[in-house]
């Protein structure tokens, strides 16, 4: 689940940075030949829109990426059900495989082949047993039950969560999610970020068989150094403090599936 930015702060820095583009604007108009199919056009200033050109791959994408890569190595289709992931990841492993996403609201998508649940997930999952073969989520099961995103309320909502998904998951089922982790800690209103003890006491009946850190996820580390380096198995991670996490990738089977064939 990702964070919308606040846009009000920049749109004062627009409107007021508007007043000092005319010059430019004259510039650029001046700038055109005269046989530009677009010269001449009507023209307006509508403020500072310029971005950093350098687009960051965020450990959303990284994770897009990485379930996608996984589940391309198999040519098996997939009933995955998704909770929490950005939709356009959703949207790009919905046309070859059964995507089902569960959301609070309608984010008004008619063009995907997703299936959209609307549903509280501190609540039972509205799915019969076996439903799907593979879970997907985004860093979102470490925010269930705080409320943060309009879900009630509910202490023993991740532990409940889980052991719906050992319900409603094939036996031959993978999870694919990422987590915060580090020092167990409840940063209340962020959520909560697990050591690998209290992750692999969560999800009892299941056994890791993948894992990717991304070191450079940390909110308290703005020292990045070489990006060669940046994801790594969660053994490589140095130790992390109190308050801190670095969010991790995990594949995930049950303790009674072979391994052979999930990579």
């Amino acid at each position: 689940m990702k964070d919308a930015p606040p846009p009000f702060a920049n749109r004062i820095m627009r409107k007021a940075r508007s007043l000092f583009m005319r010059s430019e604007l004259q510039d650029y108009l001046c700038s055109m030949s005269a046989d530009n199919p677009l010269r001449g056009m009507p023209t307006k200033i509508v403020g500072d829109a310029s971005a950093d050109p350098t687009e960051f791959f965020d450990h959303y994408d990284a994770f897009g990426y990485w379930v996608a890569a996984r589940l391309a190595r198999q040519t098996r289709k997939r009933r995955i059900l998704d909770i929490g992931s950005p939709k356009a990841q959703n949207a790009i492993l919905a046309a070859y495989h059964d995507v089902t996403a569960i959301v609070l609201a309608d984010c008004h998508d008619r063009l995907s082949a997703i299936r959209y649940v609307q549903h509280d997930v501190t609540l039972p999952l509205p799915f019969p047993a076996g439903a799907f073969d593979c879970f997907t989520s985004t860093v979102a099961l470490p925010l269930i039950g705080l409320g943060r995103y309009g879900d009630r309320l509910d202490g023993d909502s991740l532990p409940n969560l889980l052991s719906e998904l050992g319900r409603i998951m094939s036996d031959d089922a993978i999870l694919l999610i990422s987590m915060t982790v580090g020092p167990n800690l409840l940063a209340f209103n962020n959520g909560w970020y697990l050591d690998l003890a209290t992750i692999r006491s969560l999800f009892a009946g299941w056994r890791i068989v993948e894992t990717v850190a991304d070191s450079w996820s940390s909110p308290k580390v703005f020292s990045r150094g070489d990006a060669s380096q940046r994801f790594v198995n969660l053994e490589q991670l140095p130790v992390i403090a109190r308050g801190d996490y670095r969010v991790v990738f995990f594949a995930l089977v049950r303790e009674t599936q072979p391994t052979d064939g999930l990579q």
